[in-house]
């Protein structure tokens, strides 16, 4: 079970808008949508902080490693774009 906290938080009034768009447009209330979207930048931080310390302890990435990397994110965003399709076609 996840412990969730209540907050209060104060957007602009166009992020606000725009947000509570979004939220719509995924299906999703806005309080749901805004702490996946918290909780996916947390998961970049501390995937960015894990790059840095192994570059700390071996080294900057080589272009190779790069490359291949951008190649396996490539593949995910187009796989997640194809479901994504699909999911729009079911609902």
């Amino acid at each position: 079970m996840v412990t969730t906290k209540k907050v209060t938080i104060t957007l602009p009034e166009e992020t606000h808008a725009k947000a509570v768009a979004l939220a719509r447009k995924a299906g999703l209330p806005f309080s749901t949508w805004l702490a996946q979207t918290a909780a996916h930048e947390v998961r970049v931080q501390e995937g960015l902080e894990a790059m840095r310390e192994w570059e700390r302890e071996n080294g900057a990435f080589t272009d190779a490693e790069v490359a291949w990397a951008e190649s396996q994110l490539a593949e995910a965003d187009a796989t997640t774009q194809k479901n994504k399709g699909r999911s729009d076609e079911v609902a």
